[in-house]
């Protein structure tokens, strides 16, 4: 049943989304996109540019559409003018955009002053139910077995870790194995961060990582459990109201489906994950943008 799609979209609603969305994406990969990339050999030929197979990635996350095959329905119904591509053709130009939707996702985020202050946190994201955890191949030596505090479950799959700033602009990511631990991953992934403060929640005490974070000029501020020395004083209700936003951001992303995937390779899930950071953030350009 995921191969079909269930609920009826406005045909016009739909054309006029894709076209605005290949446009402002056609934009991006001029200001941001490599040269080398944009010219390279036979470009001229494809059927579909690559700004539409970014535009389909981004209306398949935005619609909520669960698989591949039942958006190809969709978009066969809803633009029949479209020329698209065989469904294996298509689905091998998806895998081939990630490092456009890369190239975007950096330049993006210069077009933004950073904030003092950024917040870090994973999210799991299971490849099948709990019952199953001990017989799944998906994937096999390179995912493992985890488990989720939150839930108190273990789960087979990945864990993805964001860093984000308040007002939920992601500003980049790592995907591990699901038993690697919050600490293991935070200093590859703080490393490259524009902002000089850290916030992240009672996972991330210890240390050895806040000495290895300040060798590379941040500081990580995690509240105190309670049993230790200084708690009430150290756990500042405001930071902890900030550390809680990306929370928020994460409820957002799970909307768009961030805890499900039917990848069925490393290159696939990729693009997963770029067209979920894009669409969010562009939503939060946008807002900003506004506001301002």
């Amino acid at each position: 049943m995921l191969s079909y799609f269930k609920s009826s979209y406005d045909r016009h609603d739909f054309q006029v989304v894709f076209a605005h969305t290949c446009s402002e994406l056609q934009q991006l990969m001029q200001d941001f996109v490599p040269r080398k990339f944009m010219e390279r050999r036979n470009i001229e030929h494809v059927k579909l540019s690559d700004a539409e197979i970014m535009a389909l990635m981004l209306l398949k996350t935005q619609y909520h559409v669960s698989t591949w095959t039942a958006f190809y329905d969709l978009v066969q119904a809803t633009i029949p003018s479209l020329p698209l591509l065989e469904y294996s053709r298509l689905i091998r130009r998806i895998n081939q955009v990630t490092p456009v939707f890369q190239a975007i996702r950096r330049g993006l985020l210069t077009w933004t002053t950073p904030s003092q202050t950024a917040i870090i946190d994973s999210y799991p994201l299971p490849l099948c139910q709990g019952v199953r955890n001990a017989r799944a191949h998906l994937f096999a030596g390179i995912d493992n077995i985890g488990y989720n505090a939150t839930k108190q479950l273990y789960f087979y799959g990945f864990k993805v870790h964001m860093i984000v700033e308040p007002s939920g602009l992601i500003l980049d990511y790592e995907v591990t194995p699901a038993s690697i631990h919050d600490v293991r991953a935070a200093p590859e992934l703080i490393q490259n961060c524009p902002c000089p403060q850290i916030l992240a929640d009672v996972g991330y005490v210890g240390k050895d990582l806040r000495s290895k974070v300040k060798q590379q000029g941040h500081d990580i501020w995690t509240p105190y459990r309670s049993n230790m020395k200084g708690a009430k004083q150290h756990n500042l209700s405001a930071r902890k109201r900030t550390r809680r936003l990306i929370e928020t951001a994460f409820a957002k992303l799970k909307l768009l489906g961030s805890e499900q995937t039917y990848a069925r390779s490393l290159v696939g899930l990729q693009a997963q994950i770029e067209a979920l950071v894009m669409t969010n953030n562009l939503a939060k350009f946008v807002m900003l943008q506004t506001s301002n």
